[in-house]
C-alpha cells in the first residue's frame, strides 16, 4: 500500500485503488506508485484484467492543478502519459468502477479504459478549458474513440456530464444504481477470472495493433500543441493561477 493508492492482486485480478483524501488529486507521488504497481503487474503471467476504482466521494478531481504551471508542466506531461503508455505495454484488459466525480486527467484515464462502470452519482467532465488550458489526451483521443460532436462538447465547455450522457458518448459501458456496483463489478471481474490470461492479453495486442499508432503517436501532436503553443500564452497561466488563488481570470485573450 502506497501514501496516495491501495492495490491487491489475488491470482487473477489487480486492482488500483486511488486513496487520497478528499477528491483523490492525481499528483506525483500518485502518478509513480501507479507506474510501480503497472511495472510489478507486468511480470505476473497469470494477471486477467486491471480495475480502477477509489475510495470517498469522488473517483478524481483529475491531475493536481498546480503541476500544470510552466515550472512543472513538461515533467507532469511525461509522467501521467507514461501511465498511458504503460498500459498499453502490459496489453492487459482494464475495468473501471467510477463513484463520484471524473475529471481531467481521471476523465482521459477512464475514457481510456476497456470497459467501466458508472454509479448514479457519477460525474465526468473536462474542465481544463476554463483555466485557459485543455486535456491533450482527451483532445487527441476521445474525438476518434467516441462520439465526435459529443466529445468536442465536453472540450469545449467544461462542463459535466451524468452517467446516461457517458454511456450515450462512449465513455461509460454500464450505468448502475449505487447499491449494485460492487455486485455488477464482481460479474464482470467473473467474466474475466474464468479466461486464458494470455489469449485476452493477445485479444488487446491485438485491437492495439490494428488502431494503426501507438499512444505515443496519437497524442504527440496535441502534446506538441499544448508544451510548445498553449504554454507560451499569457491566459493559459493565468487560468491556472486564477484557480490557485480562488478568484475569477481575467482573460487577455493572447
Amino acid at each position: 500500500m502506497g501514501q496516495r493508492i491501495q492495490t491487491s492482486f489475488d491470482g487473477e485480478v489487480a486492482s488500483i485503488t486511488l486513496a487520497s483524501p478528499p477528491v483523490n488529486v492525481i499528483d506525483f507521488t500518485m502518478i509513480t506508485e501507479i507506474k510501480a504497481f503497472l511495472e510489478e503487474m507486468s511480470r505476473e503471467a497469470r494477471l486477467c484484467v486491471l480495475v480502477f476504482r477509489a475510495t470517498g466521494r469522488a473517483f478524481s478531481a483529475g491531475v493536481d492543478v498546480g503541476s500544470h504551471l510552466p515550472k512543472d508542466v513538461h515533467r507532469m506531461i511525461a509522467e501521467f502519459h507514461s501511465v498511458f503508455e504503460k498500459l498499453d505495454e502490459m496489453a492487459v484488459p482494464t475495468v473501471g468502477l467510477v463513484q463520484g466525480v471524473c475529471l481531467g486527467g481521471a476523465c482521459e484515464l477512464a475514457g481510456y479504459l476497456d470497459i467501466v462502470v458508472a454509479t448514479e452519482w457519477a460525474r465526468f467532465g473536462l474542465p481544463e478549458i476554463k483555466l485557459g488550458v485543455f486535456p491533450p489526451v482527451a483532445a487527441a483521443i476521445f474525438p476518434q474513440r467516441f462520439r465526435y460532436q459529443a466529445a468536442m462538447q465536453l472540450l469545449f465547455t467544461g462542463d459535466m456530464i451524468d452517467p446516461a450522457a457517458a454511456v450515450r458518448l462512449g465513455i461509460v459501458s454500464r450505468a448502475v444504481p449505487e447499491a449494485e456496483a460492487m455486485s455488477v463489478l464482481e460479474e464482470i471481474l467473473r467474466s474475466f477470472r474464468n479466461k486464458s490470461a494470455s489469449s485476452l492479453r493477445a485479444v488487446k495486442r491485438a485491437t492495439l495493433r490494428a488502431r494503426g499508432a501507438t499512444f505515443r503517436e496519437l497524442v504527440a501532436p496535441a502534446e506538441e500543441v499544448y508544451l510548445g503553443q498553449l504554454m507560451a500564452t499569457r491566459d493559459s497561466v493565468e487560468g491556472l493561477r486564477a484557480f490557485l488563488e480562488k478568484r475569477d481570470p481575467v482573460w487577455s485573450h493572447s
